[in-house]
C-alpha cells in the first residue's frame, strides 16, 4: 500500500480532531448543564473559570483516557469514507500503528484542552474586569446623586428662609413650587437617563420656582429641537448648572438678567447650553471660590466622565452679550431614543 500523502495526514488530523471535539464537547456541555442546575454556586464559578468550572478534572481525565480509542477508531473509519469518495481511484494507504494513533490523540487532546481552558479563563478574566469598572462606574455615579439632592435642596431652602421675612405671600407661594418640585424632580434624579424632554421639564420647573423668589428680574428661554426631545441623557444634568447661574450671574445684580438653557445637534454630539446675562465668568469663578462653591459644575463634570469618559466635556466661557455659558457636549444618542446612555443599559441589562 502507498503511504500517506502530506493532505491524507493532514484530512485524518482533522477527521480524528472533528470526531473528539464532537464527542468531548457534547459530554462536557452536558454534564456542565446538569452541574449549572444542581449547584448553587454555578454562576460565581462560571465567572471565574468558564465551562469548566462546572467540571471536575477527575472526570475530565477519565472522559479523555476512556473515549480517545473510540475517537481514533471513529476518526479512521470517517478517513476511509471520504478518502474512497475524494479519491477513488486510489488505493487506500497502510494506516499508522493504533499504538502511534493513539498516543498523538491524547498528546492533541491534552494540548487543545489546555488552550481552551486557558482562553476560558482569559474571557472570564476580561469578564471580571469590566464588571468590576461597571460596578465602580456605578457607585461613582450614585455617591454623586447623593451629594447632589442635598445640595439642592438645602439652597432652595435657604432661599425659601430669606424670603419669609420679607414677603410671606411670596415664600407662601415659593413652598407650594417647592413641594411640586421635590414630588416631581426626586424620584426622577434617581433613574439613570431619561429623555431631554422630560430634562428640560425638571429645569424648567426649577426655573418657576426661582421665579416666584426673583420675580421680574428672572426671565427664562428655553430652547428644544423637537427632533431631539427623545434623546436619552443623564437625569438632573441641566438643574445644578441653572442654580449655578443664577445664584453666581443673576442675584448679584440687582436687574437680573435672562436665563437661557438650550439643546442642538453638532455632528455626533449633543450641545447643552446654560447661558445667563450675568457677572461674566471671571466675576462668577471669582464669587464661587470666594464662597466655596462650584459644586454644581463639578458634579456635573465628574457625572459625565464616569459616563462618557473623553467623549464628553464641559466648556465655561463668556455669552454673547455678556454673561457666562455652561457648553455640555456629550455623544449624541440618537433622537427618539428612550435607552439610557451604555453604562445605564450594562446595568439594565
Amino acid at each position: 500500500m502507498p503511504d500517506y500523502t502530506l493532505a491524507e495526514h493532514l484530512l485524518t488530523s482533522l477527521c480524528v480532531g472533528s470526531v473528539g471535539f464532537a464527542l468531548f464537547g457534547s459530554l462536557a456541555y452536558a454534564g456542565a448543564r446538569q452541574r449549572w442546575r444542581r449547584l448553587a454556586d454555578a454562576p460565581q464559578r462560571v465567572h471565574r473559570h468558564g465551562l469548566y468550572g462546572l467540571l471536575r478534572w477527575y472526570e475530565v481525565v477519565l472522559v479523555v483516557l476512556l473515549l480517545e480509542p473510540l475517537v481514533c477508531v471513529l476518526g479512521g473509519l470517517l478517513m476511509t469514507s471520504i478518502h474512497a469518495w475524494a479519491w477513488p481511484a486510489q488505493p487506500m494507504p497502510q494506516p499508522a500503528p493504533f499504538a502511534i494513533t493513539l498516543v498523538w490523540g491524547y498528546t492533541s487532546a491534552c494540548l487543545a484542552g489546555m488552550l481552551d481552558y486557558l482562553w476560558l479563563r482569559l474571557i472570564a478574566n476580561e469578564i471580571r474586569v469590566e464588571t468590576a469598572q461597571r460596578q465602580a462606574a456605578e457607585a461613582q455615579l450614585q455617591r454623586l446623586q447623593a451629594q447632589l439632592e442635598p445640595h439642592m435642596l438645602f439652597n432652595t431652602l435657604s432661599n425659601l428662609h430669606a424670603l419669609i421675612e420679607a414677603d410671606p405671600q411670596r415664600a407662601q407661594a415659593m413652598l407650594l413650587r417647592l413641594i411640586g418640585f421635590l414630588r416631581a424632580t426626586l424620584g426622577a434624579s434617581r433613574t439613570g437617563a431619561h429623555p431631554l424632554r422630560d430634562e428640560f421639564e425638571r429645569v424648567a420647573d426649577y426655573l418657576s420656582l426661582m421665579q416666584v423668589r426673583m420675580g421680574s428680574r428672572l426671565q427664562v428661554v428655553l430652547d428644544l429641537p423637537q427632533a431631539l426631545a427623545g434623546v436619552a441623557v443623564p437625569a438632573m444634568l441641566l438643574q445644578p448648572l441653572a442654580e449655578n447661574a443664577i445664584k453666581h450671574g443673576l442675584e448679584p445684580i440687582p436687574e437680573g438678567g435672562t436665563l437661557t438653557v438650550r439643546a442642538e445637534s453638532r455632528g455626533g454630539d449633543l450641545l447643552l447650553s446654560v447661558s445667563d446675562t450675568g457677572t461674566g465668568p471671571r466675576a462668577a469663578s471669582t464669587a464661587t471660590q470666594a464662597e466655596g462653591g462650584g459644586f454644581g459644575l463639578l458634579h456635573v463634570r465628574d457625572r459625565l466622565h464616569t459616563l462618557y469618559g473623553l467623549a464628553a466635556s464641559v466648556q465655561l466661557a463668556p455669552a454673547e452679550g455678556g454673561g457666562t455659558c455652561v457648553l455640555l457636549r456629550l455623544p449624541l444618542q440618537g433622537a427618539g431614543a428612550q435607552a439610557a446612555p451604555a453604562l445605564a443599559a450594562r446595568k439594565a441589562a
